[in-house]
Parts: C-alpha cells; sequence; structure tokens
C-alpha cells in the first residue's frame, strides 16, 4: 500500500512540472511597426501658352496670357505665413530675366517684344524661397507682328495762280494725289520721269498715283519758277 502511494507522488509530480512549463501562445511580446505620415508634394500644370505658340501683335510689342492648373496647393501673397508645404505662389520670369511674383492662376503679361521666348513658372514658398526639389514649368512660344495690308488714300493739292496748296505733301506709295486748279491760268504739276499731270486748264483736275519712293520738287510747265513738293514714302 505504501509503496502505490509513493508511485501516484512522483507521477503527480511529474505532470506538474510538464504543465507548468508550457507559456501560453497569445504572451508573446511583439512590437507594433509605427507608419511615417505621407507628405502631400504640392503641384500644378501649365495650361497657356501652349509649346510652341505663335502670338499676333498689331503693335509695336504682345501680350501672353499666363493659365495655371493647380493640385494640393493654397495660394498665399508672399510673407503672409510662415513657409508649410502645399502653401505658396508663383515665380515666373521670361527669357531668364527678373522674376515677378504672382498670386492667381490666371495673369497677363504684356510688353513683349516681336521673336522667340521662353516663360519659366517655379512654385515658390509663402517667403518666395523655392521648394525641394524644384517644382518648375518652362514653355517656348513666339510673337509676330501681324502684317496688314495698306489701304491707299487720297489726297488734294489746289493749284492758285502761282503757288501749290499745300506748297509740301507726304503720301504713301500706292497713294493718290488730285490737282485742283483754281486759278486763273493753265497750269501743270509735273516731274519729269514720275508723274505729271499735263496742262490742268482753270476749273478743271487731275489725279496721278504715286508709284515711286522719294522726294521730289515738281514744277509747273507754264510758270517753272511756280514749285511744290511731293515725299513718298513706303507704307508701314
Amino acid at each position: 500500500m505504501k509503496r502505490l502511494l509513493f508511485f501516484f507522488g512522483i507521477m503527480f509530480l511529474l505532470l506538474g512540472c510538464i504543465g507548468g512549463g508550457e507559456t501560453p501562445q497569445n504572451e508573446t511580446n511583439v512590437t507594433p511597426i509605427q507608419e511615417k505620415p505621407t507628405v502631400v508634394v504640392p503641384s500644378f500644370i501649365l495650361i497657356g501658352p501652349d509649346e510652341g505658340e505663335v502670338f499676333t501683335t498689331e503693335g509695336d510689342y504682345g501680350s501672353i496670357n499666363v493659365v495655371l492648373s493647380t493640385s494640393n496647393l493654397i495660394i498665399r501673397p508672399a510673407g503672409t505665413r510662415p513657409n508649410k508645404i502645399g502653401e505658396g505662389h508663383f515665380a515666373i520670369s521670361l527669357d531668364n530675366g527678373d522674376k515677378t511674383y504672382i498670386f492667381t492662376k490666371n495673369y497677363v503679361l504684356d510688353g513683349i517684344s516681336p521673336g522667340a521666348h521662353t516663360l519659366r513658372v517655379e512654385l515658390v514658398h509663402n517667403d518666395n524661397s523655392p521648394y525641394s526639389p524644384p517644382i518648375v514649368k518652362t514653355v517656348n512660344f513666339y510673337i509676330e507682328k501681324a502684317v496688314t495690308e495698306y489701304v491707299p488714300k487720297e489726297y488734294v493739292v489746289i493749284i492758285h495762280d502761282f503757288s501749290y496748296e499745300p506748297e509740301t505733301i507726304t503720301v504713301n506709295v500706292g497713294d493718290t494725289i488730285t490737282w485742283v486748279n483754281n486759278g486763273a491760268y493753265p497750269r501743270s504739276a509735273t516731274y519729269t520721269g514720275v508723274f505729271d499731270t499735263q496742262i490742268i486748264p482753270p476749273g478743271q483736275n487731275a489725279s496721278v498715283k504715286m508709284t515711286t519712293p522719294g522726294t521730289f520738287r515738281y514744277y509747273d510747265l507754264t510758270f517753272m519758277a511756280m514749285k511744290g513738293t511731293v515725299i513718298v514714302n513706303q507704307p508701314e
């Protein structure tokens, strides 16, 4: 009997040791991975002008309309707030010239001379400093002076007895001058080899179309001391 009790005591101790050595799986220590916050970088698209676009002007200078589209950007005027990713405005320059800071998505750039040009647009921080890396767009365009067809004009010179009125007149190639004889004597307006009204009786008139550029000191065939001047220019 004592041997049997001793046997069961030994078995109980062995089973207790075996059960106490188990470690529950749900007590395993796991360190969670912390994700870095995502920084959304602003961007923009240069809608206009288009690459290689040609603009025409009737004057000595032309203009273009700079049109932008933005993403993840709040436009702030310079110096109004501390720098912050997602805020700022634009620095534009023409042909590597001085920068102009703009705070709008539409801007008219004028005073541009005819020829080829390069526009550079850069997104900058609130203090005008550039983003890193730079956020820049460039585009090439052209300004051309419009060619307009000249419309010829008509002018009148009055012939008095011994003078022309006006004595000097300036016209363009293609213009017409009509001499009207209001005097009492037959007169002409003649420059040999260039134009000649022939003799104009009193009360009559004669017209000449100017075709040759130059300055012409013309005279009257019947009274050669009577002179006038016609200046003929090429149309612009």
